[in-house]
């Protein structure tokens, strides 16, 4: 049996972001157990990611008989199986109705319509989360059947390396995307409230532009920006840090599935985190971290010291082990293979 990936941007780009961090995770993770698996992108160019998975254009898609089921990534990739006609697994981030996410005003036309497609095309769709599971029940009903597959993490990891941060004061780590403008302002806030006691250190992507349509959307001087890091690199901010900092992007839990909680915790980094984000449960469970009050710069400041003062050092490689254990990509790869058996009987050949 042959599995399609079908991925609507370029899976040849550094990965830098998580959508190309986990589509390589659980292409490979599939390759690797045996599962006869190829990445499908609109890009012309073929060839081959992560040593193991083949990169194939749009057009092998339409080949009868070469896919038995094709796994989309993102709303839009459904946009791509047209001609096609075997099972469909779709992921989806957040499910969008007429009014919420806010964030996604400028594309919620388009949202909504890749939805409508998935409804009626999809056998299955593939949510985060079970505040996401019920957005989409409510909607559309029972029908395609909604299953859960959270974000992962690496279960193996380079050990520390050099420190990258400049010496002086503690570090304040935000991975990842700035992609709401509350969270820009947030930073604003908590660097201002951070002054002399730590520094924002951002590694990861400027996105408030590319939402709010804004001209003007840079981070305030007192946040060190150091840009899109490849997946390897990252590492050593983490290791190196002394706080993880998650933001939300807005008070509704279905749109705060925070993926950088997972890898601060991997890395043994203790996490600052702020109240209506649903990993909040991991830090719960592991006791690394704290939780400080929606929009309250303050307390944020205040839990920001309490770690500083208190970083937790002594449950540190528990955790660790804990998110390599439980949390792996490849748990995640072992719950995407027992879905494909179902949906489509039968072994699973290994290449060659």
């Amino acid at each position: 049996m042959r599995i399609a990936v079908l991925f609507h941007k370029d899976p040849f780009a550094p990965p830098k972001g998580i959508d190309l961090v986990r589509l390589r995770a659980i292409s490979a993770g599939l390759v690797r157990r045996g599962v006869v698996a190829e990445i499908v992108s609109p890009l012309p160019r073929e060839g081959v990611i992560e040593g193991v998975v083949p990169v194939r254009s749009l057009g092998r898609l339409r080949e009868p008989g070469r896919y038995d089921l094709v796994k989309t990534c993102y709303h839009d990739s459904i946009q791509l199986v047209d001609g096609y006609d075997g099972p469909v697994v779709s992921r989806i981030v957040r499910v969008v109705d007429e009014e919420l996410p806010e964030r996604d005003e400028p594309f919620r036309a388009k949202l909504l319509s890749c939805q409508d497609m998935i409804s009626k095309r999809a056998s299955v769709v593939v949510v985060n989360n079970a505040e996401n599971a019920q957005r989409w029940r409510l909607r559309y009903g029972d029908a395609p059947r909604v299953v859960l597959v959270p974000t992962g993490c690496p279960s193996v990891i380079p050990g520390p390396r050099k420190n990258p941060y400049p010496e002086g004061e503690p570090v304040v780590l935000f991975l990842g995307s700035v992609a709401a403008a509350r969270m820009r302002e947030m930073l604003k806030m908590a660097a201002h409230r951070l002054r002399g006691l730590a520094r924002i250190h951002l590694v990861g992507k400027n996105k408030v532009a590319m939402y709010s349509g804004a001209a003007e959307d840079a981070l305030d001087p007192l946040i060190t920006d150091h840009g899109e890091l490849p997946a390897g690199e990252v590492w050593d901010y983490v290791f190196h840090a002394d706080i993880g900092l998650a933001l939300a992007t807005g008070p509704h839990r279905f749109d705060n599935d925070i993926s950088k909680i997972l890898y601060y915790l991997r890395g043994g980094l203790p996490v600052l985190s702020e109240e209506p984000i649903v990993n909040n449960d991991l830090i719960e469970e592991t006791g690394f971290g704290r939780v400080f009050r929606y929009s309250d710069p303050d307390d944020l400041a205040r839990q920001a010291q309490q770690l500083l003062d208190n970083p937790l050092s002594h449950i540190r490689p528990g955790v660790m082990a804990f998110m390599a254990r439980e949390h792996s990509w490849e748990r995640r790869v072992s719950t995407y293979e027992d879905l494909f058996r179902r949906l489509v009987p039968g072994s699973f050949p290994r290449y060659g």
